[in-house]
């Protein structure tokens, strides 16, 4: 082995690299600004503490139980609470006000006067199925709870009425809580369920990007592009043909996707299909723009692997996959509403998970159209000659 000829090809390799300002971009300041992100997100988003909406008794003698019930709840910082009306159960869940709603009667005093067992009910927002089973386990140990102050209660009462059996254990709960009962999703839905649309997003448009932006890059520098815009089509009909004759993969990539999440892989779901898929061709067609679009600013195929990072990478930690937006840090926010993932995701779970109609995902189609017409606008403007 010759060192010289080794030194004066490492010589080479490091004069490329160092005039390659790109690279170098990538290798020393890329991951640091993402690392950078990630920090900011994990230290600066706000956690999120469920909340319990609670239908308070409001009959005669319920002042005292309230105030019971108030004592026995855990601490702000690991529950909230919020009072309302047995009418705004529904409403304050589907508007993601609480998690969950536990009803007491309304005469729940007189019931336990008269020795009945009053029926408490607790209804479950249910779109997460992590924070539903952590939001019935903390209900059932508040009832439970609630249940063995109230027996120690009539157990005084009954000793200082002279009662000679004075109750010293509970055999019989005063309490009755109904099986609980879900607005979205169920109790066979399990976190698989509520990544699956994540899943559909993430993978539909990374895919189709990555393949458009390497497709157009070699069209580009094998002179093709070149070719075809020495005939009478224009730049933004160059653009459109490419968007139409990549969207056709796109879409085969989207319904392949969807089908093996439902039927393959048996997710739970309980919108439109249809929806869901109406959304995954916004997506991907996004992607396809957006790979057109950055491919211009590449002449090899390494500086489009380049762009990942800051693309793919930035959109998963702020589209909503792990943090909810309005967790975010405030400046990052901002952000995160300028991406298509975070639509995507939103209008995904929106009907998978809750089972949204057309008219309640409007604003995030709409969002996901403008970013597309947007992307094909600037990849038209963009586009560039080169010769091969």
């Amino acid at each position: 082995m010759n060192g010289a000829r080794v030194l004066a090809l490492t010589s080479r390799i490091i004069r490329q690299i160092v005039r390659d300002r790109r690279t170098l971009a990538l290798v020393f300041l890329v991951p640091l600004l993402v690392m950078c992100v990630l920090y900011v997100v994990l230290t600066g988003s706000s956690g999120s503490v469920p909340t319990l909406a609670l239908v308070r008794p409001t009959g005669v003698g319920s002042d005292a139980l309230n105030v019971l019930i108030d004592r026995l709840l855990p601490p702000a910082s690991r529950l909230k609470t919020v009072t309302i009306t047995a009418d705004e159960v529904e409403d304050v869940l589907n508007k993601s006000e609480a998690d969950a709603a536990l009803v007491f009667p309304a005469d729940l005093a007189a019931q336990l006067a008269r020795g009945e067992h009053p029926r408490l009910q607790l209804v479950l927002e249910g779109s997460d199925p992590a924070v539903a089973t952590a939001m019935r386990e903390s209900v059932t140990a508040l009832v439970r709870q609630l249940d063995v102050a109230l027996a120690q209660a009539q157990s005084r009462a009954s000793q200082g009425a002279g009662q000679t059996v004075p109750i010293t254990t509970q055999t019989t709960s005063l309490l009755t809580l109904a099986e609980p009962r879900y607005l979205h999703g169920g109790p066979d839905y399990t976190s698989n369920d509520a990544l699956a649309p994540v899943f559909i997003g993430v993978f539909s448009f990374f895919f189709v990007f990555l393949l458009t932006s390497v497709a157009f890059l070699r069209e580009r520098s094998q002179g093709t592009i070149e070719r075809v815009l020495a005939s009478p089509l224009s730049r933004a009909e160059l653009v459109m043909g490419y968007v139409c004759g990549f969207t056709l993969f796109a879409l085969v990539q989207a319904i392949v996707v969807l089908l093996f999440v439902v039927f393959v892989l048996r997710v739970h779901y309980q919108g439109n299909l249809g929806l869901v898929f109406l959304v995954a061709i916004l997506l991907t067609v996004s992607g396809v723009n957006l790979g057109i679009f950055l491919s211009t600013f590449a002449q090899n195929e390494f500086q489009i692997i380049q762009f990942i990072p800051l693309v793919f990478g930035l959109q998963v930690l702020l589209s909503g996959i792990f943090w909810p937006v309005e967790q975010l840090p405030a400046w990052l926010q901002p952000v995160a509403y300028l991406l298509p993932l975070t639509y995507a995701n939103e209008a995904l779970r929106a009907v998978m998970l809750k089972g949204s109609d057309f008219g309640q995902i409007a604003p995030q189609l709409a969002a996901l159209l403008v970013f597309m017409v947007l992307m094909i606008g600037l990849s038209a403007l963009t586009v560039r000659r080169q010769v091969a």
